[in-house]
């Protein structure tokens, strides 16, 4: 059955997924600048799921550790309070969603992580917002995706195979297909699931972040990172050559062409976060 709009789409009758209490728990708590290590190893530590994933990350060789890291806290220490709230809403977004139809769930959550990734590093560069925000709202922004595949899958699966989530073209495609596209999508679940306004008005914005008046940054970094992470497909010229600059949001952003030539490929940005996936 064909969705015509977003009130339709959520009003099927459907088991849509709940944003897991470990991400609302932890979110509350490290908000807390006065949380405490044990504070939060004991939100971590009811997840065994997530305990396990974080110790294996924690002891992974990309942080090189000499000693072998076997508790929450030491691990929380060692990674730092930052990352482990951008891990846990990683991790248990992709817990909340299984068997999709039409949709291979790894490949999908890959290219999440990328764009966040590539979302935290332009961030930190550009100081246009908070890195960890940056990344946890590029986690997020094609969760629509999965709910429209959940709903609509005889209408999904010819649109997913002819143009993939990652491809350049994606959210034109949905919207002529549509009328809105999965950022619409992630923007709506993202206020049901009573996140911030900010969080919802970047969603809601990075496809088109220069009709969002005033220019959201956060928005602009997301819609930037999709790009770079899109452009991946078009091969090593487009890549070096930039292809389809999108100039006018570079500029808002406050992010040069430099910037992107030097910057690491989004599969190396987010190679430390396979885990959270696995």
């Amino acid at each position: 059955m064909h969705a015509t709009t977003l009130d339709e789409l959520f009003a099927e009758n459907h088991s849509l997924p709940t944003v897991p209490r470990v991400v609302r728990d932890l979110i509350e708590v490290l908000q807390n600048d006065n949380a405490t290590l044990s504070q939060v190893a004991r939100k971590i530590d009811v997840d065994q799921v997530l305990t396990a994933k974080m110790l294996r990350l924690a002891n992974s060789p990309y942080y090189g550790v000499r000693k072998k890291i076997s508790t929450i806290e030491e691990a929380i220490r060692m990674l730092g309070l930052s990352s482990i709230r951008t891990l846990v809403v990683s991790s248990n977004l992709a817990g909340a969603f299984k068997r999709i139809p039409n949709v291979d769930l790894p490949t999908f959550w890959r290219h999440s992580l990328r764009v966040a990734s590539v979302a935290r590093h332009l961030a930190g560069t550009t100081r246009a917002v908070d890195p960890n925000l940056a990344f946890t709202v590029g986690s997020m922004h094609a969760i629509g995706h999965l709910i429209m595949s959940i709903v609509m899958p005889e209408e999904m699966a010819p649109l997913n195979a002819s143009c993939p989530i990652d491809a350049m073209n994606r959210l034109q495609a949905e919207e002529q297909a549509f009328g809105y596209h999965f950022g619409d999508v992630s923007a709506k679940l993202a206020s049901r699931w009573n996140f911030s306004d900010e969080f919802i008005t970047a969603l809601a914005g990075f496809a088109r972040p220069m009709d969002v008046q005033p220019f959201d940054p956060l928005a602009g970094i997301v819609h930037l990172a999709v790009w770079r992470v899109a452009l991946d497909r078009e091969g090593p010229a487009a890549i070096e050559a930039l292809e389809g600059w999108p100039s006018e949001v570079a500029e808002a952003a406050e992010a040069s062409r430099e910037m992107f030539q030097e910057m690491p490929a989004p599969a190396e940005l987010a190679a430390d976060l396979e885990v959270m996936i696995a």
